[in-house]
């Protein structure tokens, strides 16, 4: 995390004045039934899709529960910013009255000015309004001195409002956070908690704030685990810190423990990967056949995982494979039976989920240094596909996508692998795994900017782009319908209009 090195004296007083303004106290946020509900069904849903699916439910049901429609609308205005906002705009035209109606539609304006205009129609009918003052915090620029107070003084007079909602705390702590104010951000961190004892990202928050101080994430963890016992987030956390220290025994006792709270294939998976680094190749190889009896069975992940490479030279390596590709071909011919039987209600949906934002503009080099702008593109279809090396779920959906490139596709559409988010910044990977692949595609070396430009959040993010230059479709995750989803995309977009 970045960390401010000096501070000038404006500031210092700025941050002096912050301290003495966190002295508040919070009440526990009791969440509705509604929102547990609707976490749990996002949380467990397979796919992409399928949380889609889920937000749009619990969006329609439950309109004026805050903490469902925050959850699901943030979910659906990452996959459609537009038909999001135009659905809360609409609801807002509708409602001109309600509070929850007119910052939802609020929250979701392009502009500060815009979002400024929704907040004041909310503090018009009382200007202690806890979601008005929430929504007039998120317009000021935090990065200027007085931004930043304006920001931080909406937001305690919300807080004042109402000190059982979480949403001002948590801005706040990340207000303080992004200024460089650790201990400031550490103080509200600790509140928020205190709000949500059951929620590990209070606690995420301020091991983010210990800038990888493993030993620190693991007593913060342990802190939350000793009340939350099952909770398999923190487990994972403390894991993770373990593995960085190369504490293998701790690693593996906590690995398990994962598995003894949820027995999934994925679990059992990295639990073997655990194994692995330690040197335990006999209980590396009985977790992996385990993971694949779980169901998980994704080839491309075995043969790319660097924790598995000690394993490869053992006899049983092939048989691991073998089991896992028999699984996935089991999976594939029930995913691709299912697809046909719906592929009429799925065309359907594909074809009108058309967005219209204009895309971000770009000049990048391809594997050959050769320099390709989308400015140079426009008049055709233009497929994005965001990627990197290490990711399991893009080298599941590049061979899609290449099948697509080479049996499907139209003459005006062209296709580009944007390569992102390359671990250390290193990109010398990235030719040799595309030859060794043999993708047919071309290949652009990407930039993490160009990445936050395009809303990518998670890898891969497949972006269609229209012949006038807007952004008109957006698959999110591995789909193995993918071929067949783009061509009724394309052929939509390649329509005379």
């Amino acid at each position: 995390m970045k960390r401010f090195l000096c501070i000038s004296a404006l500031l210092a007083a700025a941050l002096s004045v912050t301290a003495a303004n966190l002295d508040f106290s919070v009440r526990r946020y009791q969440r509705s039934e509604a929102e547990r509900a609707a976490e749990t069904a996002l949380d467990s849903a397979q796919t992409y899709d399928a949380q889609r699916a889920v937000a749009r439910d619990y969006q329609s049901r439950y309109p004026d529960d805050m903490g469902v429609q925050l959850r699901v609308g943030s979910l659906l205005a990452m996959d459609n910013l537009d038909s999001t906002r135009a659905f809360y705009l609409a609801r807002a035209e509708r409602e001109p009255d309600n509070e929850i109606a007119l910052y939802l539609a609020g929250r979701l304006q392009a502009t500060p000015d815009e979002q400024r205009t929704y907040a004041r129609r909310i503090l018009a009918k009382s200007t202690d309004s806890y979601w008005g003052n929430l929504l007039l915090a998120g317009t000021y620029p935090a990065e200027t001195d007085s931004g930043f107070r304006l920001s931080q003084d909406a937001l305690l007079k919300a807080i004042r409002a109402d000190n059982s909602l979480p949403f001002a705390v948590e801005r706040l702590g990340n207000l303080l956070r992004l200024r460089g104010d650790n201990e400031g951000a550490e103080a509200v961190f600790v509140k928020l908690g205190q709000m949500e004892p059951d929620r590990f990202e209070p606690v995420q928050y301020r091991i983010m704030l210990a800038g990888g101080d493993h030993q620190q994430a693991i007593r913060l963890a342990d802190e939350f685990l000793d009340k939350n016992p099952r909770d398999v987030k923190a487990l994972y956390v403390k894991a993770n810190s373990q593995r960085e220290l190369r504490d293998w025994s701790g690693h593996l006792r906590t690995m398990r423990r994962v598995v003894e709270v949820e027995r999934t294939g994925p679990h059992a998976y990295d639990l073997a990967c655990g194994f692995s680094l330690a040197g335990e190749t006999d209980s590396a190889y009985a977790w992996l056949f385990t993971a694949v009896e779980l169901g998980y069975t994704d080839v491309e992940q075995y043969k790319g995982d660097d924790d598995l490479i000690p394993l490869r030279s053992d006899p049983r390596w092939e048989q691991v494979l073998t089991a896992a590709e028999a699984g996935e071909r089991a999976k594939m011919i029930e995913i691709m039976r299912q697809a046909a039987a719906t592929a009429p209600q799925r065309k359907q949906v594909a074809v009108a989920e058309r967005q219209s934002a204009l895309a971000p503009e770009f000049t990048l080099k391809d594997l050959n240094g050769n320099t390709v702008s989308l400015a140079s593109l426009r008049g055709k279809v233009v497929i994005l596909d965001f990627w990197a090396t290490w990711c399991g779920p893009c080298r599941k959906s590049m061979p899609l996508l290449d099948k697509f490139y080479t049996e499907n596709k139209p003459e005006n559409v062209v296709v580009y692998g944007v390569n992102v988010w390359e671990r250390g910044g290193k990109t010398d990977k990235v030719k040799p795994f595309i030859t060794e692949r043999g993708f047919h595609f071309p290949i652009l070396y990407g930039t993490n900017d160009l990445a936050n430009a395009y809303g990518v959040q998670g890898i891969p993010t497949l972006v269609v782009i229209d012949p006038q230059g807007k952004i008109a479709y957006r698959h999110v995750g591995y789909n193995p319908t993918l071929p067949e989803v783009l061509a009724w995309q394309v052929n939509e977009l390649s329509k005379k209009r």
